[in-house]
């Protein structure tokens, strides 16, 4: 009589392939399969893992898993019963201190970081995606003005350095969208006059203040701007009340072009400080080199337009400081006042 290995167990698994899909049957009644991958074996090499997935729990039963409820024997001899590994118990010391019946003891309360904080990384624009991608901006539509708009820059560049020649007789008339990219490079030039102000500010004074950097820039913005806006209504006032409509245009088509070309002028310069670590003193001489050159032609401007026929010098002086000079004089008072009332004085 020949008996069977009880170690070796017979096993079939048969597939069949019923609406496009692989079904695995196991036949239960001949053995049981000891390892998955005898299983695996047995199915086609077309087999997706869901299908093998399937058979492998067709095949395997887990039952549930009973821990042994004996005393572990494999203790050294004299020693104690060790503890079940589901026992935590915390010693008394670790539960409560000395201060524990202090009515001021709170140990859910943070009473702070151990150690000494380390200096904190100073704020730098060029690490600011927000002003990277305003001042990258700024690049781009520069270049799409300047590249747009060069017919009507070089007019009007002829017009202010050679005013009263020939080719004027051929009236060039700018149109909305020429008029709107001016508007922008004057936009440019509050702005990036504003960031010159906060560069140098925070440079010669101190880097803490009472409000967060874009808190403090929009203020500086804000001061340049209104100061920007009220020079131009005593210019309005000004100028309706003394001089003809026609001297009054081309003073407004100078002022929007000088301001224009300020803000071209004045974004390298800004680029070199925040990407490139120019000194903040050559910023500053820069800056002031900017605005000097652009007073002189807006002074050489001005008498050509309003001054030239007439002998009044005085009144001509007067009118260009109390326009030009008076508010960059109060934009730098009231920038000192802002740095000076915000800043933490330790």
């Amino acid at each position: 009589m020949h008996l069977s290995d009880s170690i070796q167990t017979q096993h079939t698994v048969s597939s069949v392939e019923e609406g496009g899909e692989l079904l695995m049957k196991v036949d239960s009644t001949v053995g049981k399969f000891r390892h998955p991958y005898q299983i695996l074996r047995t199915l086609p090499k077309n087999a997706t893992p869901a299908q093998q997935d399937s058979a492998i729990q067709a095949a395997f039963q887990p039952g549930e898993i009973h821990y042994s409820n004996r005393p572990d024997t494999l203790r050294l001899p004299g020693e104690p019963l060790g503890k079940s590994v589901y026992e935590v118990s915390i010693p008394q010391y670790y539960k409560e201190t000395y201060f524990t019946s202090d009515s001021l003891m709170h140990p859910e309360l943070n009473g702070g970081r151990m150690g000494i904080a380390g200096d904190p990384i100073p704020y730098l624009v060029s690490n600011d995606s927000v002003m990277t991608g305003v001042l990258l901006a700024f690049v781009i539509l520069t270049i799409l003005v300047v590249s747009r708009s060069m017919r009507f820059i070089a007019y009007q560049f002829k017009n202010f350095m050679y005013p009263g020649h020939s080719y004027e007789s051929i009236e060039y008339k700018e149109t909305a969208g020429e008029v709107n990219y001016q508007f922008f490079l004057c936009f440019q030039t509050v702005v990036l006059f504003s960031l010159s102000c906060y560069y140098c500010l925070v440079d010669s004074t101190t880097e803490t203040y009472v409000v967060d950097t874009y808190q403090l820039l929009g203020l500086f913005f804000l001061s340049v701007f209104g100061i920007f806006m009220l020079k131009e209504l005593f210019y309005v006032w000004a100028n309706w009340t003394f001089f003809s409509s026609h001297q009054i245009g081309e003073s407004v088509r100078t002022r929007l072009f000088l301001t224009s070309f300020e803000g071209v002028l004045l974004l390298p310069i800004v680029l070199l400080y925040t990407f490139f670590g120019l000194p903040t003193n050559i910023l500053l001489i820069s800056t002031a080199l900017v605005i000097l050159f652009i007073k002189i032609l807006s002074f050489y401007k001005v008498y050509r337009i309003f001054f030239q026929r007439k002998a009044y010098f005085l009144q001509f002086f007067l009118y260009f400081c109390t326009l030009e000079i008076v508010p960059l004089a109060i934009l730098g008072g009231v920038l000192m006042l802002i740095g000076k009332l915000l800043k933490i004085t330790y």
